[in-house]
């Protein structure tokens, strides 16, 4: 029997809405099993709003399960040490500090003899219960096996070494984008800065602004923001907004690597963004998209591509796609990844 089929993998999370770890974990689960390997998603827990990272598992026909609706128990973690005896996974690969705080306490059960793995996605620092749970989970991180971090900045926090791994993508199904708008693609929070776009909008009425997503700062938005720009809302099907996008502009606050300028890049859309996070590894100005010290300097980058000719817009998609198949794709980065679940 094939060595990576023997050996099941469980990516573990929690998951409410759909963002950066859960499309993280799509992209995970795609690239394992194109490699063969017995990989199954699972959830901690069913919520009332539809899933929709549990949409895409069934449309790439990757196995999951929620914990909640298999043991009847109230208690997720103890639900979660069923299911390892139950199904003796060799790899628990926890995102998300819910998943990865039960996963680590796991192995401390007897009996439950599973390799644990956390990936330590957020670079902000968040506030109130959440703050209590991020410090648990950073310094009880010395239980997992391999510790891995999405950013030069995330590792930072965690007490224990890390690996920085990138985030990756599947890019063999994936078109270039034709698109000519301008867009926001995240969540309307505070270190996502939709803000800032909204400046860059009103400092520029002559072009048109899209803002995909959703999230706190959404009424903000709506009641300040200007005539060229029109909020669009949470998206459920991504693959419907990429081909209209020519431009993604990223002006957080605060970053790691975002899943959403590797997406862009891999469909040849270039990234126009502010110095945050690991987007300088990522970007070369001029060459594969645009990268500025402060957000305001966005506006003259913003106005510059409006004015390229095809064939300089041309030069930067297929400069920004060639940078995330050469260094960024599952191809390149899922052996990896192998070598620290079974070696």
């Amino acid at each position: 029997m094939n060595k990576l089929i023997a050996n099941k993998v469980w990516l573990l999370l929690d998951s409410l809405v759909f963002g950066g770890i859960e499309t993280y974990v799509l992209e995970l689960a795609r690239g394992l099993l194109s490699h063969d390997v017995n990989v199954e998603v699972i959830f901690i827990q069913r919520y009332e709003q539809s899933n929709q990272l549990a949409l895409q598992l069934a449309k790439y026909q990757i196995p999951f399960f929620y914990l909640s609706d298999r043991y009847s128990t109230n208690n997720p973690f103890y639900a979660l040490i069923q299911a390892v005896k139950d199904e003796k996974p060799s790899v628990i690969h926890s995102h998300g500090y819910k998943a990865s705080i039960f996963s680590k306490l796991l192995v401390c059960v007897p009996g439950c003899n599973v390799r644990q793995i956390s990936t330590f996605h957020a670079g902000e620092t968040p506030k109130g219960r959440v703050w209590f749970y991020d410090t648990l989970d950073r310094y009880t991180s010395f239980l997992s096996k391999h510790r891995f971090a999405v950013s030069e900045k995330v590792a930072r926090k965690i007490p224990y070494p890390a690996l920085v791994l990138n985030n990756f993508l599947n890019v063999g199904d994936l078109h270039l984008s034709l698109g000519k708008q301008i867009a926001f693609i995240g969540r309307l929070s505070h270190e996502k800065a939709p803000d800032h776009f909204l400046r860059l909008a009103q400092a520029s009425p002559n072009l048109s602004f899209h803002c995909y997503g959703s999230g706190p700062m959404e009424k903000t938005l709506k009641a300040k923001k200007s005539h060229n720009l029109k909020l669009h809302g949470h998206q459920i099907e991504m693959n419907i907004v990429w081909p209209k996008v020519g431009l993604l502009v990223i002006c957080s606050r605060y970053e790691g690597l975002p899943m959403a300028a590797l997406e862009a890049m891999a469909r040849g859309i270039p990234i126009a963004t502010v110095d945050v996070g690991d987007l300088p590894k990522l970007v070369i100005h001029g060459n594969n998209g645009f990268i500025v010290d402060h957000y305001s300097q966005l506006s003259d980058i913003i106005e510059r591509w409006s004015t390229m000719s095809s064939q300089q817009k041309e030069s930067l998609s297929q400069h920004a796609k060639q940078t995330i198949q050469e260094h960024y794709s599952s191809d390149v980065m899922i052996p990896t990844i192998l070598g620290f679940y079974f070696t």
